[in-house]
């Protein structure tokens, strides 16, 4: 009887529906981080870290999915994160850059609107 209960391994515990959710949206969210979209990398990758805190509940561990899921889910941040300032740089570090970025914001308003943005801001008083 005392070697049966040596041998004994518990089975592994069944990953739960939030472990799979946080897992799959994890991975969606890494995956979306690259096309440069904030949104939904943000979303799938914050749902991700919150399904795989959950997942645990009354448990001391996670289990392999959630916890996998909330690697790739804080990762899929962290890269948005990098993306977003580079992008931010890239834009505002060169004179170039920021007037053509201005001009296209000025396009824009001016076929939402009739007018450019720096027209709407000197009818209200501000500048750029």
């Amino acid at each position: 009887m005392e070697n049966q209960a040596q041998n004994y391994r518990p089975a592994p515990a069944r990953p739960n529906s939030f472990a799979t959710a946080s897992l799959i949206l994890g991975v969606i969210g890494l995956l979306v981080s690259f096309t440069m979209t904030l949104l939904p990398a943000v979303f799938c990758a914050a749902m991700a870290i919150i399904l795989g805190l959950l997942s645990r509940g009354e448990q001391k561990n996670m289990h392999s999915n959630a916890l996998l899921g909330v690697i790739t889910g804080g990762s899929a941040l962290a890269i948005n994160f990098a993306l977003a300032v580079l992008s931010f740089y890239m834009v505002f570090s060169s004179p170039d850059m920021t007037a053509q970025y201005w001009d296209m914001i000025n396009e824009t308003y001016e076929q939402m609107t009739g007018m450019t943005l720096e027209e709407i801001l000197d009818s209200y008083g501000g500048d750029l």
